[in-house]
């Protein structure tokens, strides 16, 4: 049985049903990677024709269906091969078959989108068939590139987030973890917030998966604080540094605190993914100029960055769009007097309650060795026992 050819559109082009899966992105920048993984030790299929049609608006309301007979008919044409390493570029008339290299673990292409403000992408296969780690479309930066839309959507709302992996569930609240491991969350102490953070870029070892329970401490304090503290209680760009340790961690959970200079946030719905990923679009839209204290005061910039706010207090990670984190830490300062509150008055984060494992016993289960000794105590106790009983 033959499978449907897939067809890239740029930000504004839609896809017919032909296509095994389209997606509408915005791509504001010139250049971004496009990727296919090995997963299990092997890619899902040898290569995959895509279509990348050039769009004006990939927030408007049916850009994607607008481009389906043109990306359907795009498909049918002869493909052009691009090996990894290769570029292709976002145009109207052109089908590339994008060809994977079976000695690596990842194949990587250049996505040319300088004459397309969005793109729509028509594929043979859904992208996500070839995620094991990463996903597969990214900015020049690293940072994820969510669809504005998509057919079909991916199980899971597509490729898997790394935060909240946690046991338990107080185990995963940034006040338990402080009581478990002896730090403390207090956002008057800024010297303790800046030397966790020069701690964690002192050593190399901090800047990968699995890292020691010294480099978790430090990056928590830094991740609390961040998420907790106002903007003005916090060391300069530690946005920038969060950025540069949150792939390797799991995000504890603090709700941020109230101010009383803001007013509150609207409701979001977790669920709802577009309006999310709209609201990024129109922060990142280089017309709209929310980099600025004076842009970000319009209003569609105060309003995105307010949808992009509370999404980000208020819904699981799990429910995010990868690029949301980071377009809040990179627009929150210049957008600091739009901002809103998630919470409806100040609170002591310190009120959260934490379950007896984790106040107890956290620190010697996430030390191997400690953990080892427990094991042993306990085997002794119970020895004891049964001999005395």
């Amino acid at each position: 049985m033959l499978r449907p050819s897939c067809i890239a559109l740029v930000v504004g082009t839609a896809m017919a049903a032909v296509p095994e899966w389209r997606g509408v992105f915005h791509t504001p920048a010139n250049t971004y990677k496009w990727s296919a993984e090995k997963v299990g030790g092997k890619y899902a299929d040898a290569s995959m024709k895509i279509v990348a049609l050039p769009v004006a608006n990939s927030t408007a309301a049916g850009t994607m269906a607008g481009q389906e007979t043109a990306g359907v008919a795009a498909l049918k044409l002869t493909c052009t091969d691009v090996q990894s390493g290769g570029t292709f570029a976002a145009a109207a008339g052109a089908c590339y078959r994008l060809v994977f290299n079976n000695a690596v673990a990842k194949s990587e292409y250049t996505v040319d989108a300088t004459n397309a403000n969005g793109i729509v992408f028509f594929c043979e296969h859904v992208p996500t068939e070839f995620e094991a780690t990463q996903h597969y479309l990214k900015d020049t930066s690293g940072v994820d590139i969510e669809p504005v839309e998509q057919n079909p959507v991916p199980s899971g709302a597509g490729h898997a987030h790394s935060h909240g992996a946690w046991s338990d569930e107080y185990e995963g609240k940034c006040v338990c973890q402080a009581k478990a491991h002896s730090w403390a969350l207090n956002c008057a102490d800024k010297p303790k917030i800046v030397a966790a953070v020069d701690a964690l870029k002192a050593d190399a070892q901090c800047k990968k998966k699995g890292a020691s329970q010294t480099c978790t401490n430090n990056y928590y304090v830094m991740q609390a604080h961040h998420d907790h503290c106002l903007h003005n209680d916090l060391p300069t760009n530690i946005e920038k540094d969060f950025h540069d340790y949150e792939h390797y961690y799991d995000n504890c959970m603090i709700k941020r605190q109230f101010n009383a200079n803001l007013g509150q946030c609207n409701a979001v719905t977790c669920t709802d993914q577009t309006a999310m990923t709209t609201a990024i679009a129109a922060l990142q839209l280089a017309g709209n100029n929310c980099k600025t204290t004076t842009g970000c005061a319009a209003k569609v910039c105060a309003d995105a960055i307010k949808v992009v706010l509370a999404a980000h207090d208020t819904c699981s990670e799990s429910q995010l769009p990868d690029s949301l984190e980071k377009a809040l830490h990179d627009y929150e300062e210049a957008c600091e007097a739009q901002l809103c509150n998630t919470a409806a008055a100040a609170f002591d984060p310190y009120a959260e309650s934490c379950s007896a494992n984790v106040a107890s016993f956290a620190v010697s289960m996430h030390d191997s060795s400690l953990a080892k000794t427990w094991v042993l105590v306990l085997a002794l106790l119970v020895s004891l026992y049964s001999r005395l009983s």
